[in-house]
């Protein structure tokens, strides 16, 4: 069955771009547009699954796919309302002391024959976005600020690809809820390939436990078929990564890999 209808702001009415949407635990999944629509596809037997949809800043809805398809089957126009909610990062106590810079990561370049893939085939583009790459960042209980991200794409077949950037503290070995209070987007133009930089210092991000960054696909141009994105990485490594087969599906654990994502943070001395 298709599924498709738009986000909205609960009590502004306006769309919510970029809000996750798939099946609770499934790998099946997508992102609304810049408009806050949404189209799905979701096999008949997966109907008394739960389609969850979250964006930052809202309270996530979890809806029976069954109820959504009635509904769609009597109003084409399915619309589905998130609250906003106010997020934090937890609090901690920044004294004046020296700081020390650390580069903290993969350093896996383009000249690797290996690489991680943000694609499926011959996976739809729609079903693709919402797929999401990251490194685990060890940070031996000290209050680090977050300064840079590094990634390096080693295959990229679009005139415009988007990512969202994503922070999680760990919980039981994986990656939790998402630490920022805001959406923080991530633009590559001309098919570029090789190291980008992301400045993350207006964010003002401190963070004392191991945590997880990562980059998810939320969009891209030309929107016709799914074509080649991938991240840089090499084998074997040491580094502990993770991906989401889809926007609401479980994380999981990759093969020890060298990557091509680093951060550079400053530390206490």
């Amino acid at each position: 069955m298709l599924l498709s209808g738009e986000v909205l702001h609960q009590e502004t009415k306006a769309p919510i771009p970029y809000a996750s949407v798939g099946l609770l635990g499934e790998s099946i999944g997508t992102i609304t547009n810049e408009e806050g629509v949404f189209s799905l596809s979701i096999p008949a037997a997966q109907a008394n699954k739960i389609l969850r949809i979250s964006a930052i800043g809202f309270e996530a809805q979890e809806l029976k796919v069954a109820d959504l398809a009635a509904a769609f089957a009597t109003d084409k126009n399915v619309t589905i309302s998130l609250r906003a909610t106010s997020i934090q990062l937890p609090e901690v106590t920044v004294n004046p002391k020296e700081w020390k810079t650390k580069k903290i990561g993969g350093t896996a370049g383009t000249k690797t024959y290996f690489s991680h893939s943000f694609v499926i085939m011959p996976r739809p583009l729609h079903a693709n976005l919402g797929r999401e790459i990251g490194i685990q960042i060890d940070n031996d209980h000290t209050l680090s600020y977050l300064s840079k991200l590094n990634f390096c794409l080693h295959s990229n077949q679009y005139d415009q690809v988007k990512f969202r950037l994503n922070v999680y503290y760990l919980k039981n070995g994986k990656p939790s809820e998402n630490l920022l209070p805001q959406d923080i987007f991530v633009s590559v133009t001309d098919k570029k390939t090789g190291w980008m930089q992301v400045d993350l210092e207006p964010y003002d991000l401190y963070l004392e436990n191991d945590f997880v960054v990562s980059l998810e696909w939320i969009d891209c141009a030309p929107k016709t078929v799914s074509k080649y994105l991938s991240l840089s990485a090499s084998m074997p490594g040491f580094q502990n990564a993770y991906h989401k087969d889809a926007s609401q599906s479980d994380w999981k654990k990759l093969p020890a890999v060298g990557m091509g994502m680093n951060v550079v943070v400053q530390r206490e001395k």
